[in-house]
């Protein structure tokens, strides 16, 4: 991916947007987090490649539990939620569910979200793990962890697809770009944060943080005020460019969906 040459093209862009921002712009970040604004990026009635949820039983798997600060052994339903351009994900849900009924109702909460999911960013995620309560969502490399009750919370804001976007970053684009070196370059070119939480950690929540008002400038504009998209355009405008990049870079993967007959 050619992140390079994209960066080259920002001499015009940038220019642009110098001449729409105001004469000075604090250095403040303009938000609290992602989490924190009004904006609905992802609307629940946009399309959705999910197609349908198979239950696979129960077996032990590791599920990270930050309720708990370690990573226990567990005895969890599993499901495999299936796409119609992308290859399946693992959805594991702690034994505290207690049935395959209460499971399958919780992990159906995310799967539209999931399908809303730029490929880039699905194709990254191997296990998405579901626990009771309502502690912060966890993103690592190929894994996300969601809790129920913050979950409804989300839901209550219209923010469930947007945690998934924020987490689905760190699940597949954190190891190979929160440090690159090119992405570092971009952050100090830009010299501001667009949120406290990730001036808080430039190396670990940028990149999430920055991914999703960068998504909605660049797949759904209109959705952000236009006031609003002027100023995060003029604060961040090489990381925008950056993660246009990563964003065109939509290939389908390598293997292609299996969807089982019984489950169409």
């Amino acid at each position: 991916m050619a992140i390079a040459s994209a960066l080259s093209k920002l001499s015009i862009f940038a220019a642009f947007i110098c001449l729409a921002a105001q004469p000075a712009l604090a250095n403040e970040p303009s938000f609290s987090s992602t989490a924190d604004t009004v904006f609905d990026v992802i609307k629940t009635g946009d399309p959705s490649s999910f197609s349908c949820l198979t239950y696979e039983g129960r077996d032990t798997r590791e599920m990270w539990d930050k309720r708990l600060d370690a990573e226990p052994t567990l005895s969890a339903f599993l499901f495999q939620a299936h796409f119609t351009d992308s290859p399946s994900i693992d959805i594991i849900l702690n034994p505290e569910f207690q049935s395959e009924a209460e499971a399958r109702a919780e992990a159906m909460r995310y799967t539209r979200g999931l399908g809303q999911l730029p490929l880039v960013l699905r194709s990254g995620i191997k296990q998405f793990g579901i626990h009771k309560g309502r502690e912060g969502f966890h993103g690592g490399s190929g894994k996300i962890f969601m809790y129920q009750d913050q979950s409804s919370h989300r839901i209550s804001q219209n923010k469930l697809e947007e945690s998934i976007f924020h987490e689905a970053v760190h699940a597949s684009l954190d190891a190979r770009y929160r440090l690159d070196p090119d992405w570092v370059a971009a952050q100090n070119a830009d010299g501001r944060f667009l949120t406290r939480y990730a001036a808080s950690r430039p190396d670990r929540e940028d990149l999430a943080e920055t991914a999703l008002f960068a998504y909605a400038l660049l797949r759904h504009p209109g959705r952000i005020p236009p006031v609003d998209s002027r100023d995060i355009l003029a604060a961040v405008p090489n990381r925008i460019e950056f993660i246009r990049a990563i964003l065109d870079n939509n290939e389908a993967p390598d293997e292609g969906p299996t969807i089982p007959v019984s489950c169409q």
